[in-house]
């Protein structure tokens, strides 16, 4: 099937900013995720400060979640292609990301030194398997260096987890929307293969809502911001949620009761 300009810039879109609304917006799905990965178990979503960076001129599309838990500054990304630059993409927001924070003291020039939070950048990745078939993989960037460096000298890492289905099943098991999510995006690669990606979309929301994968859209406010970033991304009102038809007045009136 050819894909226009117009459905390659959907296909980005819809899992980059689906991922964003999920685990940018709610501090609770944050932290799940946070104590999945890390193997921890905060309980207090205060205890999760954003800082996620709003408007990054070399990032095309919003597909990060930056916070802070307990000294440790998180960056969490979802990837559908294999992509060797990350460890550079995450050096770079990191630069933007520790610049924020130290602009908060005055301290970098004073003889004592400076503490900051320990970075941690995982990028979730559920494109082909061919190009990564194991659960986790560590990208670095002085794979990237020019010229050879001591070992040790200088390091920058990304952490890829696969979220494909059937791996790392211990963190899909303790973040139950992580699973949902993944299970939403392989839908719809796989439908994208036989079908236009709006018919694509529409088929895996009804699929999902049958087999009660609807946490996600209806549990939360940003779950139905999702659901309304869908229907943007469809130019057309999704059919047949729970045998009615959702039309954007509805999602409307959702919001506004909470």
């Amino acid at each position: 099937m050819t894909k226009t300009n117009d459905d390659i810039h959907v296909n980005k879109k819809y899992k980059d900013t689906v991922f964003r609304k999920l685990f940018g917006e709610n501090k609770e799905n944050a932290l799940s995720l946070y104590n999945a990965v890390n193997h921890t178990s905060y309980t207090n979503p205060d205890d999760l400060e954003y800082t996620t960076l709003e408007d990054v001129i070399y990032m095309k599309y919003k597909n990060d979640v930056s916070f802070l838990v307990d000294k440790t500054l998180s960056l969490y990304e979802h990837q559908s292609s294999y992509n060797p630059n990350m460890p550079l993409r995450g050096f770079l927001y990191y630069a933007d990301l520790y610049r924020k924070l130290i602009h908060r003291s005055e301290r970098l020039y004073s003889k004592h030194l400076l503490k900051i939070p320990r970075p941690h950048y995982i990028v979730f990745y559920n494109g082909s398997e061919k190009d990564m078939e194991e659960e986790r993989r560590t990208l670095r960037l002085s794979d990237a260096f020019e010229t050879d460096t001591g070992a040790g000298e200088y390091e920058w890492t990304a952490t890829m987890i696969n979220i494909n289905s059937g791996k790392n099943q211990s963190i899909m098991d303790s973040c139950h929307v992580l699973y949902e999510y993944a299970v939403f995006v392989a839908k719809i690669k796989r439908y994208r293969d036989s079908m236009e990606l709006k018919e694509a979309i529409d088929l895996t929301v009804r699929e999902c809502i049958e087999e009660n994968i609807s946490e996600i859209f209806w549990n939360s406010i940003a779950g139905r911001c999702v659901i309304c970033v869908l229907l943007n991304l469809m130019k057309r009102n999704m059919k047949m949620f729970f045998g009615r038809k959702v039309e954007r007045k509805d999602l409307q009136k959702g919001l506004k009761k909470d």
